[in-house]
């Protein structure tokens, strides 16, 4: 079996996404998708059934859940602009669309989904699923079948009684993995993880059951190398062994993960890099198309018009960073996002990064290797945790988002890789324990006090990385206990909206107002 593990393009900066949430919004979007490919006919039906004590039941419709769960069922993927008028499209189309609050089996993922299609010639699809973060999403079943897939290969399940399915496919080309289990009767099936279509066996095998292609921008193959590091210390003895910067080790990790060439890899980041610039600067070119409610809590133009009359407290470089996350906060319609790992995770990462290059005048070339490092960061990350609001609170989004900022500056201003694995760990330790815990109808609060805390400690921390300071405790085994720290935390301060600052008397007033606007809304 070929083994996944993070890469930069699936897990750490992807998808490249339309305005919303990573996990809320992209990733039961991906989730939707998978289900509309096993349709054999057009759609007519939608049936989207959420757990009642889950995450999306908590936030629903503040992270645009909804429509990131309709667009996908749809057949859309996270980057279609249509995603925000997948509503009007439905009606016009008339493919009616049912949203159910149900009790999922207990341990379920809290952002669980199941999606129940049916098409114009009544037959029935199902496939229930998980958002694990940054968009990424596994399987739970598809069409009743227990399996585990992230969409990173083709995937064939199929029936097989007379047929040696493991023997037929072991001399055949591409084969990732061949799996045994039991389907919802007792009878043996086989699900098959392949790098593309098993036309060549289509005759041999007995009956398919159902096939699905990659969702992921990067999919797994065959000949995929082992995992180059999974912490700073193999990473920077790596770097030392063979002479070369951390950054280019990074290069390095991902031509072995993704099998793309240097010169692919690299072009790609350039293009992960335009993206979030765009995002930082976009609403104060053009705000017409700006995704605003009464309770958004949007604050660029606030903060444009007091720097344009005061001399910001916190200095040159910080309040630039500030303007810039300000400018990523406000979420543009056809401005797409890069996660990292929340959904304007990207953004806000770049802000800081943007800001320190600006005001020393480092080069586009500085600010790449920077941004190899951080994506670095993100895949150590990603290798021990889920760096999610679901699963860790807010040190898994703004935390860890923080840490891949403060690396990304320490590598981009010339720290040592020693300094730069200080700049992520100091990062990440102030940073532990926070709770995820948006409050709807509280116009971006607590998140906005949140990331901007994470992008002002990129800063900082970095300064201190750099004058020498030992963070003690290596990055991954802060990373580790964020982990260990996010499970012992209640669910209610993980992302559902009931908890912390949610139930303040305020927090307990915003959400009945936005309940009531919500409702009057529809």
């Amino acid at each position: 079996m070929v083994e996944y593990y993070p890469e930069f393009f699936n897990d750490v900066f992807g998808p490249v996404m339309q305005p919303g949430s990573s996990s809320h919004t992209a990733g039961p979007c991906r989730l939707g998708c998978m289900a509309h490919r096993l349709l054999t006919a057009p759609l007519k039906h939608i049936l989207i059934e959420l757990d009642k004590n889950g995450s999306f039941a908590g936030t629903f419709g503040l992270m645009n859940e909804d429509l990131g769960m309709l667009a996908g069922a749809y057949g859309l993927f996270p980057d279609d602009k249509c995603i925000f008028d997948i509503k009007q499209i439905l009606t016009d189309e008339g493919i009616d669309y049912k949203f159910k609050h149900v009790d999922f089996p207990k341990g379920s993922h809290p952002n669980a989904v199941k999606f129940v299609l049916t098409d114009t010639e009544d037959h029935i699809v199902t496939l229930m699923g998980n958002s694990t973060g940054g968009g990424m999403v596994e399987t739970v079943q598809i069409m009743g079948v227990p399996y585990r897939f992230i969409g990173d290969s083709f995937l064939t399940c199929v029936f097989a009684e007379k047929v040696d399915v493991p023997e037929l496919c072991k001399n055949a080309d591409g084969i990732l993995s061949v799996e045994s289990i039991l389907g919802i009767n007792g009878e043996k099936l086989y699900c098959i993880r392949s790098e593309r279509r098993l036309e060549q066996l289509s005759e041999q095998l007995e009956s398919v059951i159902f096939q699905l292609d990659p969702i992921l921008p990067v999919p797994t193959f065959a000949k995929r190398k082992k995992q180059l590091f999974t912490t700073f210390e193999e990473w920077i003895a790596f770097a030392k062994k063979e002479n070369l910067s951390l950054s280019e080790v990074a290069v390095i990790y991902e031509e072995n993960a993704s099998g793309w060439t240097k010169n692919k890899i690299i072009e790609y980041m350039k293009t992960i890099r335009t993206i979030m610039e765009k995002q930082t600067q976009a609403v104060y070119e053009n705000d017409r198309e700006i995704l605003k409610t009464p309770y958004s809590g949007y604050h660029y133009a606030a903060w444009r018009n007091y720097e344009s009359n005061k001399t910001p407290i916190a200095g040159t470089i910080i309040a630039k960073a500030i303007h810039y996350a300000f400018g990523v906060q406000a979420l543009i319609k056809g401005i797409p996002l890069i996660p990292g790992p929340m959904g304007t995770g990207g953004g806000f990462l770049f802000s800081a990064m943007r800001a320190v290059k600006e005001a020393y005048g480092y080069n586009d070339e500085s600010v790449l290797d920077g941004l190899f490092v951080a994506a670095g960061v993100g895949a150590i990350a990603y290798t021990r945790t889920n760096p999610t609001g679901e699963m860790l609170g807010c040190a898994g989004e703004c935390g860890i988002c923080g840490a891949m900022a403060a690396a990304g500056i320490a590598q981009m201003v010339g720290g040592t890789p020693e300094q730069v694995e200080a700049a992520a760990s100091l990062t990440l330790q102030a940073a532990l324990g926070w709770p995820c815990d948006p409050i709807p109808g509280g116009h971006n609060q607590p998140c906005l006090s949140r990331f901007i805390t994470a992008i002002v400690m990129s800063i900082t921390f970095s300064d201190i990385a750099l004058s020498g300071r030992n963070a003690v405790i290596p990055f991954h085994e802060v990373v580790d206990e964020a982990d260990k720290l996010g499970k012992q935390m209640s669910d209610s301060l993980k992302c559902t909206s009931v908890g912390g600052l949610c139930e303040t008397p305020s927090g307990r007033r915003c959400r009945n107002c936005f309940e009531k606007w919500r409702q009057e809304s529809k």
